[in-house]
């Protein structure tokens, strides 16, 4: 055999070994990254989003009912695009649900967003409120604040108000009024 013929035969297992050492650390190295550790089911996701309902009734009811539903003082509303947004709230000021006794935290303060998308349903008008509360808690003056999850409490009780306002308003337009 040549000397080259020989040389190469030697450096295989080389380049084979090194070949292999690389590929191996890759996988290692990017193989737990493919997977996504925080996999949630499509319920959950759906428990996490924002709660909304459909209203069956005319798009200008369901926008009334939800101004007169709420108590807040309005930063941001635009009927074309369907949005009510509030200022922040102070929590010590705003909504405290009837069961908890403890005091929130002087640095929290929430705001809700509130979207309405005009729809039909057989033939008739609906329109689905999306109601979003942002809560956000600042530690201390110097921190940045951190968002917390909603108990979804106030969001029920603006849908029952709204439900409520809406069946008002067809009562009173039916006697007339």
């Amino acid at each position: 055999m040549s000397p080259a013929l020989l040389w190469i035969f030697n450096q295989t297992p080389k380049i084979i070994a090194n070949r292999c050492f690389w590929l191996v650390s890759l996988v290692l190295l990017t193989g737990c990254s493919l997977f996504d550790l925080n996999t949630s089911s499509p319920k959950d996701r759906i428990r996490k989003s924002a709660p909304s309902k459909v209203f069956m009734a005319e798009y200008d009811s369901v926008w009334r009912a939800a101004h007169t539903a709420l108590k807040y003082t309005i930063a941001f509303e635009n009927q074309e695009t369907g949005r009510i947004e509030t200022e922040f709230i102070r929590a010590v000021d705003g909504w405290v649900a009837p069961d908890i006794e403890l005091d929130p935290g002087f640095g929290q303060k929430y705001k809700i967003i509130m979207q309405f998308t005009r729809g039909k349903v057989s033939n008739k008008s609906s329109v689905r409120v999306t109601i979003e509360k942002k809560i956000e808690n600042q530690r201390d003056f110097f921190s940045e604040s951190d968002t917390l999850d909603s108990d979804g409490l106030e969001e029920a009780v603006l849908f029952y108000r709204i439900r409520r306002e809406l069946a008002i308003a067809s009562a009173l337009k039916k006697a007339g009024f």
